[in-house]
């Protein structure tokens, strides 16, 4: 689930998906080597301390997307399914990839995605779960960095863990594919935020997606043609987007403050995709 602006998320709410993480990952640890954390979590552990002053808001989310090896067993360990289950958690029936446990009034889902080539849609079984077929996720499973992770789980107990999470190139990949089938404002703001704000600093940021390119990551594709599509001028889908994302629609009263504010981070959102394209030239 995904709203179009930043007001809508509910902090409660965000932070269970935080804790639905926590509690999966630390279910799962035999799958381990064959997971990795992608979607709009990944900024948090990417963009190093989240209590440094930002023009942006921090980015939010409301479910957790992991990626998964098509070959992952566990062996004689058990299987995901059950252990998704004595986790809280039991499966869609009208999205099998995804799996969902409830607290109070409020659904939290976790999603499984999975590279099949020469498929770019559909599913796929991995072990005993259906996962949804998506390009890319192959180069989150090699590249992933390994991140200490800790907070509160589902449960109410406190974890210390080391996730895999996907790296910036092959995120923005992802991301970018995204923006361009749906077109939603959350996934530009998370292409900008990401970019701005990545520990490693925003020219390896952009560097890395441009190796991600090179190396013909299969979500390159169509993350190009977004680029080259949605994010050329400040009225573009893009940059229209990442700013409604932050500020909501455009009022008639709207206070000079925040039409400042909405020039600039179409601006931003423009300089980057530019940059992104520039790099990304063979």
């Amino acid at each position: 689930m995904k709203y179009d602006t930043y007001s809508q998320y509910d902090p409660d709410h965000t932070a269970l998906a935080e804790s639905a993480f926590l509690t999966v990952w630390a279910g799962l640890s035999q799958w381990h080597d064959s997971l990795v954390l992608i979607g709009g979590m990944v900024p948090k552990y990417l963009c190093g301390d989240i209590s440094a002053s930002r023009k942006l808001p921090r980015p939010a989310t409301l479910d957790v997307d992991l990626g998964i090896a098509l070959a992952a067993d566990s062996g004689q360990y058990g299987n995901l399914f059950w252990e998704l289950a004595g986790q809280g958690f039991s499966p869609n029936p009208d999205h099998p990839s995804r799996f969902e446990k409830i607290i109070g009034n409020f659904i939290v889902p976790v999603d499984f995605l999975v590279e099949k080539p020469p498929f770019t849609t559909g599913s796929a079984q991995v072990d005993d779960i259906t996962a949804a077929v998506m390009p890319g996720v192959e180069r989150a499973l090699v590249t992933a960095r390994s991140v200490a992770v800790e907070g509160i789980d589902l449960h109410g107990a406190q974890q210390k863990l080391t996730a895999r999470v996907c790296e910036v190139g092959p995120f923005l990949a992802l991301k970018l594919r995204a923006f361009r089938d749906r077109q939603q404002p959350k996934d530009a703001f998370d292409i900008l935020y990401t970019v701005l704000h990545y520990d490693g600093g925003a020219d390896a940021a952009i560097a890395a997606f441009a190796e991600e390119v090179r190396l013909e990551n299969p979500s390159c594709t169509d993350a190009l043609y977004t680029l080259n599509e949605h994010f050329i001028t400040e009225t573009s889908p893009g940059p229209a987007k990442a700013s409604h994302f932050v500020l909501g629609s455009i009022l008639p009263d709207e206070s000079s403050d925040t039409s400042f504010l909405r020039i600039a981070i179409r601006q931003d959102m423009v300089d980057v995709a530019a940059r992104l394209r520039k790099a990304s030239i063979r």
